[in-house]
């Protein structure tokens, strides 16, 4: 397991972040999403050991991280630096030669349908399934990818959405940052929303999600036909239980469950503050 436990880092006066804790399970993905600024970037490099934190600390399955442990984390940056006069099988077998392993280069590229040949011939997306392709040389356990799908196009996104939730299902930890909520959305279990560096929100994505579910029940009752929403099962249940018990009839119950986007800008502009907690 992957636990980030009251990570700090600041930059002179700048709190880059304050008292952030998660834990990632094996086969499970973590979506970090925040504004520009918010902390993202910042904590994927702690994950990865890039950066040191002020204070707390990173475990992976139960030891603080050291340098030697590293090897276990393939990291993405947002911007992948890629070396445009090698061609895709040279790129890769650069890699591997680095980290001392043996790897298929040609069987790497197979699985993500990628072409061998120089690098500056690729599209932006056949170069991003490329630098996903790296971070997988040296078989990893814990994946940290800071906007996999930025600046790509939506099939691409997708493509690449998939391929996440594929490496979750081998036993992969993964970790990714995302402006974009509809591949948060499609990809992750657990959920961390950072406002200013800060905790806004840790948590499973479906209990966030159904947080913001409405229900609208319409009724007769005494012969007048009524509206109510209300924003619970047990309040549903009881809307119907007082409306059947005095003699009424339901016409008609209609669930509205949000889109993780309005969740989230709900939240943002409530300020809401749930640090979470570490599951075990």
């Amino acid at each position: 397991m992957l636990e980030v436990l009251g990570v700090s880092k600041t930059y002179g006066d700048f709190v880059a972040l304050s008292e952030v804790s998660f834990a990632v399970r094996p086969g499970e993905v973590l979506g970090l999403v925040g504004e520009n600024g918010a902390g993202k970037s910042t904590t994927l490099k702690i994950i990865a050991g890039l950066i040191e934190p002020d204070s707390g600390e990173v475990r992976l399955f139960g030891e603080k991280l050291r340098d030697d442990m590293k090897k276990m984390i393939g990291y993405l940056p947002e911007i992948d630096a890629l070396y445009e006069n090698m061609t895709t099988s040279e790129y890769l077998q650069f890699f591997a030669d680095l980290y001392d392993v043996r790897v298929d280069t040609n069987k790497l590229l197979r699985r993500f349908d990628i072409p061998e040949k120089p690098i500056s011939e690729l599209s932006k997306g056949m170069k991003r399934k490329l630098s996903i392709a790296r971070t997988l040389i040296h078989d990893p356990k814990v994946l940290v990818y800071d906007e996999p799908t930025g600046g790509l196009d939506p099939g691409t996104s997708l493509l690449i959405a998939k391929i996440m939730c594929e490496l979750a299902a081998e036993g992969r930890i993964v970790v990714f940052s995302a402006h974009n909520m509809y591949y948060v959305e499609e990809v992750a279990d657990t959920v961390l929303i950072l406002k200013q560096g800060r905790p806004l929100y840790y948590g499973d994505l479906e209990e966030l999600i159904g947080s913001g579910t409405r229900y609208r029940v319409e009724y007769v009752l005494d012969g007048v036909r009524q509206i109510v929403e209300v924003g619970s099962a047990p309040e549903l249940g009881k809307v119907v239980a007082e409306v059947v018990g005095e003699g009424g009839r339901i016409v008609e119950v209609d669930k509205e469950v949000p889109r993780l986007e309005s969740v989230y800008f709900k939240l943002m502009s409530r300020n809401f503050k749930n640090e979470g907690k570490i599951y075990q």
